[in-house]
């Protein structure tokens, strides 16, 4: 474990953003918006294709009326076919197509044994007027139903249905849509249908304009999920942040910036619970801090526990770990001695002896009490137990001493090596 010899608490860094969290976040604010977006479109484009086929049914409707019923019925049968009886059934159709550039076929057709067979077509007038290249069909010339439509539509219109196809249908000519609506003599029996083939083009000139809002409405639902994406991703790296710097504020002390108590044991028996090899155990006590803060009150107190850290602080060696326990200061020094440790406690009250406190007006002094363990089972209880009780010893033959369990030894602060004096 490498511990900074600088304990206070560090500024938590901005973090990047998380990348998990960027494509979750972007990914389900894409299925939201873009749902939001392409499910009203879908619908208003069923609308508007029910509304084009309400209105090619009408216009079939309107073609059926036109047509004298009795007539056709008398062209279903071969044997009354005339040219001039042909001319006279299709005449109100021609009119109509005519009138309607819109349309592209015009015709009527009867059923025979499950076929369409076709009767009228207005292509196949000369009086007909359109800038279509049509081809007309001939008198009971049979329909080519496309593989797989079946004869449901036939039946439909036999039962008195208006039936427009379901989808667009194409040929050389464009895009169109098909009605086709029954047609009845004058006694009310059904006498075939007549076909109407729409033109769309109209249709999908607008259509496309609706496509293009519907592409850059979908190119503006997934940039505006990137958007929430990298909001919610930087909201989330703030909340860690926060949460690390309230964890990191939760085991720091304010005054000193050391660790805490939780913070020390947390870091020290996570160390423990790994660490191969001996290690110690210094705990530091203000004799008389008491004292200090009854003649001189907390803010001298307090200065005197911030210059004790420093000092502390100035003499760990790369890897050891100080905290304030309240009145007392926890070393933790892994791969150190007995002899390393009482070199490190005797710099301290070193370092305190000459410097002493003048801006708080305040002498003081400092007991140390070394607990070390040379294998690998250390427990920071028994380390801390022994280190206290070591500690105890020290204060009790004079304080500003150093206690080492568990030879129980003393020495005075003085320059270079500490000499010692066993208590037992």
């Amino acid at each position: 474990m490498s511990v900074e010899k600088k304990h206070s608490p560090r500024r938590i860094p901005d973090r990047r953003i998380d990348p998990i969290v960027f494509g979750v976040a972007s990914l389900i604010a894409a299925a939201v918006l873009v749902a939001l977006v392409a499910i009203p479109q879908y619908l208003s484009k069923q609308a508007r294709l029910d509304v084009l086929r309400g209105h090619v049914g009408e216009i079939g409707r309107i073609a059926a009326s036109v047509v004298d019923g009795d007539l056709h019925r008398r062209l279903l049968d071969p044997d009354n076919y005339s040219d001039e009886l042909y001319d006279e059934a299709v005449a109100p159709l021609v009119r109509l197509h005519s009138a309607d550039p819109d349309i592209f076929y015009l015709y009527t057709m009867v059923e025979r044994n499950g076929a369409p067979y076709f009767v009228l077509d207005t292509a196949a007038s000369p009086n007909l007027k359109t800038e279509r290249p049509l081809e007309a069909s001939g008198y009971m010339e049979e329909f080519e139903v496309r593989e797989g439509t079946g004869n449901d539509w036939l039946k439909d219109i036999a039962a008195g249905n208006t039936y427009v196809t379901p989808n667009f249908e194409q040929d050389d000519y464009g895009t169109f849509l098909t009605a086709h609506v029954p047609i009845y003599d004058s006694k009310g029996h059904y006498s075939g249908f007549v076909g109407v083939d729409f033109d769309t083009q109209y249709y999908q000139m607008y259509e496309a304009r609706f496509r293009t809002i519907a592409i850059a409405s979908l190119v503006g639902a997934l940039l505006l999920a990137l958007l929430v994406g990298y909001l919610v991703a930087r909201y989330h790296a703030a909340m860690q942040r926060r949460i690390r710097e309230l964890h990191e504020s939760s085991i720091h002390d304010s005054l000193t910036g050391l660790y805490n108590r939780r913070g020390v044991m947390e870091v020290i028996k996570k160390d423990l619970e790994t660490r191969v090899g001996k290690s110690a155990l210094l705990l530091i006590d203000i004799d008389n801090l008491s004292a200090i803060n009854d003649a001189r009150g907390h803010v001298a107190g307090d200065a005197v526990l911030a210059r004790t850290s420093e000092a502390i602080r100035n003499n760990l060696r790369d890897g050891d770990l100080c905290g304030r326990f309240g009145d007392e200061f926890i070393v933790y020094a892994p791969g150190c001695d007995a002899t390393d440790a009482a070199e490190m406690a005797q710099k301290v009250l070193t370092s305190l002896s000459k410097e002493g406190m003048p801006l708080a007006r305040a002498d003081f002094s400092v007991s140390v009490g070394v607990a070390t363990c040379d294998n690998d089972r250390s427990e920071f209880a028994r380390m801390y137990r022994e280190a206290e009780e070591a500690l105890r010893g020290a204060r009790s033959e004079g304080r500003n001493r150093i206690g080492i369990a568990p030879a129980w030894e003393l020495c005075a602060p003085q320059e270079g090596s500490p000499k010692r004096a066993a208590l037992a």
